[in-house]
């Protein structure tokens, strides 16, 4: 998933971690590890406040049982861009 200003963020895995990357120069700016595989397109919202509009990035964290690789869950894990 791209972001409005050029960041990528991947979770496409059997590892348990989601990245984000410079979409220019592909640099890795930032990554989480995850509680299960984050095997999964993360996706994103802004929720409109008052206070101004907010981001969040949200990606499944689930596994895959059949793989035999990770963890299996069922975990939706959401991650708030900075203003």
């Amino acid at each position: 998933m791209i972001t409005e200003t050029g960041l990528v963020f991947i979770g496409a895995a059997a590892e348990n971690a989601v990245r984000a990357y410079d979409l220019d120069s592909g640099e890795e700016l930032w990554h989480h590890r995850l509680p299960n595989p984050g095997n999964a397109t993360p996706m994103s919202y802004v929720v409109h406040t008052p206070q101004g509009d907010r981001q969040y990035v949200v990606i499944a964290a689930g596994g895959d049982a059949r793989g035999g690789i990770g963890g299996v869950g069922d975990t939706l894990v959401a991650f708030a861009l900075d203003r």
